[in-house]
């Protein structure tokens, strides 16, 4: 049984802090995007790596996250694509709650360049869909970005933690 369910509406992805700064003062008004992901070369790479946050600054701009912290993981990487993502329903969640999508995230994608939070589970059932948009809010039908390899369903279900490949949109059906 699941006790939690989540959809998490990804925006992107921007090519760098500038262009994602000028898209937030734009659209993100109620500052309630929480989550990043970050993909990148690190330097002497030749592969793409990954990376997944949560930021909660009291200004609600993703973008301050990696101002503020001169270290952050996005001023190393470069051919960078950045994606944020806020809960579809727009309402405040408590903290708890975006640790607990975080965990979830980085527990099934296990992205190269998190550290911490890999081998940890939650300690309830959850379920996470993903929703992919283009800065324009519109809908992605296609997987395009390296992101978006992450599945669009993530269930833990206490025994293990698994995700489907791609939620098919019906179309065309009447």
């Amino acid at each position: 049984m699941i006790n939690k369910l989540f959809t998490i509406e990804w925006v992107g992805p921007f090519q760098d802090i500038e262009s994602l700064i000028y898209w937030e003062k734009e659209h993100n008004t109620k500052s309630n995007y929480y989550f990043y992901i970050i993909t990148g070369k690190p330097a002497y790479k030749q592969i793409a790596q990954n990376y997944c946050g949560i930021t909660q600054n009291k200004d609600g701009y993703v973008h301050k996250r990696f101002l503020n912290d001169s270290n952050h993981i996005i001023h190393l990487l470069r051919d960078k694509e950045i994606w944020i993502g806020k809960f579809s329903d727009n309402k405040s969640h408590i903290r708890n709650d975006i640790e607990l999508c975080e965990t979830m995230l980085i527990s099934y994608w296990q992205p190269e360049l998190n550290i911490r939070k890999k081998s940890y589970y939650p300690d309830e059932y959850v379920a996470i869909i993903n929703r992919w948009f283009k800065t324009n809010l519109e809908p992605r039908e296609k997987c395009l970005y390296t992101a978006q390899t992450m599945p669009d369903l993530i269930i833990y279900d206490d025994h293990s933690i698994w995700g489907t490949e791609r939620i098919k949109k019906l179309k065309d059906i009447i």
